[in-house]
């Protein structure tokens, strides 16, 4: 995330638009003609634009305010129309470009996948390890796989790229703790479909033996310990997906003390936020809809107060939320500090065990919630 002042620029977005300009170029290099480029990348587009529109509309019926519901992300619904669009602009495609598109569509998630760190227990090991790199690895491979056959995409190659790409994200799920069986039973088929349509070769069955030997080896070689902040933690400290974030006490509005720790054993959601903040305006309302419906999920939210310009109008705006989740104040920026906040809103998700399990850079809904908590 890049801080513009008070504004959060995504760093996988930015990564997103910047994967997009270096692949018109590239596919220019290789001979693309400027309609096939626009053919190809404008599916991104479309999407893109799919998960906004459907986003706004989404916070418009939720918030109510044209101008909040800018801020919206959608959640799952808004993905799910962003995934339908361009499946559909892909089924349009020529046949001879969607090689170029499987390329393409494995590049971008090899960007966002490298800088977006995520941290998790690999087996044979009891400390969490970067695993935003390994998968990045793996998508590496996939990606150079792909382009031996991009120009001239047939039909199994298709399929083993699919696969292979819904291995890597199941992997991904299962060591993060978010795996889901539809992914599983969905894999599966795919995997089935690949090989009654195109049986792998024995070199590839090879190369894929010696790919899963490889792995176990650099796997069993990594060092059993990472550098933690908290001697007694099981988990590394830190910010990041697979770590457990820094412990704060902080005073609520009738200065009794909140611990984050005295919060272990149920599911917490920690949000920093300020009054003066439009998208932290848009997401109170959803944050508040989910915790009444919570029996199981408490949500902290922590004021920071030192950018507050007047801090009674800051305790009035969050009042009518009070009864939903609680409401602290970082009265002299420490709690910002270490969580190195440089923008509103930013939102952690902890496990019973105080583990970071999702984080968000900018307005969250009730969707989102939902989808990370559960």
């Amino acid at each position: 995330m890049f801080a513009i002042g008070p504004l959060n620029v995504r760093l996988d977005l930015l990564v997103f638009m910047v994967s997009l300009l270096g692949l018109y170029i590239g596919f220019k290099k290789i001979g693309l003609t400027e309609k096939d480029r626009d053919a190809v990348l404008g599916t991104w587009f479309a999407g893109f634009l799919a998960w906004k529109l459907s986003a706004i509309i989404i916070g418009l019926a939720s918030t109510g305010s044209l101008a909040l519901s800018l801020y919206a992300t959608g959640g799952i619904w808004s993905i799910l129309v962003a995934i339908a669009t361009i499946g559909f602009f892909v089924f349009r495609l020529a046949p001879g470009l969607r090689g170029y598109w499987l390329f393409s569509a494995l590049l971008l998630w090899f960007g966002v996948t490298i800088v977006v760190p995520k941290y998790g227990t690999l087996p044979l090991l009891s400390s969490p390890q970067p695993l935003h790199l390994y998968l990045a690895f793996l998508i590496a491979l996939l990606l150079v796989a792909t382009w031996r056959w991009m120009r001239i995409p047939t039909l199994g190659a298709q399929l083993w790229t699919l696969v292979g790409a819904l291995a890597i994200w199941s992997i991904g799920t299962y060591v993060t703790g978010t795996f889901e069986w539809w992914g599983l039973i969905l894999l599966i088929v795919l995997f089935a479909i690949a090989i009654y349509v195109a049986r792998p070769s024995q070199k590839a069955i090879q190369y894929g033996l010696g790919l899963v030997v490889l792995l176990a080896i650099i796997n069993a070689s990594l060092p059993d310990e990472t550098p933690t902040l908290v001697a007694d933690s099981s988990q590394a400290a830190g910010l990041n997906i697979g770590q457990v974030p820094p412990n704060f006490e902080l005073k609520r509005t009738d200065e009794t003390t909140l611990n984050l720790e005295d919060l272990r054993g149920q599911r917490v959601v920690v949000n920093f936020w300020a009054s003066w903040c439009p998208p932290c305006r848009a997401e109170m309302p959803d944050m508040a809809k989910f915790a009444r419906e919570q029996d199981d999920v408490t949500i902290v939210a922590v004021n920071t107060t030192t950018s507050e310009r007047d801090v009674d109008e800051a305790r009035s705006f969050v009042e009518p939320y009070e009864d939903a989740f609680q409401v602290v104040y970082d009265e002299d920026g420490a709690v910002g500090n270490a969580y190195r906040i440089q923008a509103m809103p930013t939102t952690y998700v902890l496990d019973e065990n105080g583990v970071i399990t999702a984080k968000q850079f900018g307005a969250i809904d009730h969707a989102w919630l939902n989808a990370h908590t559960n």
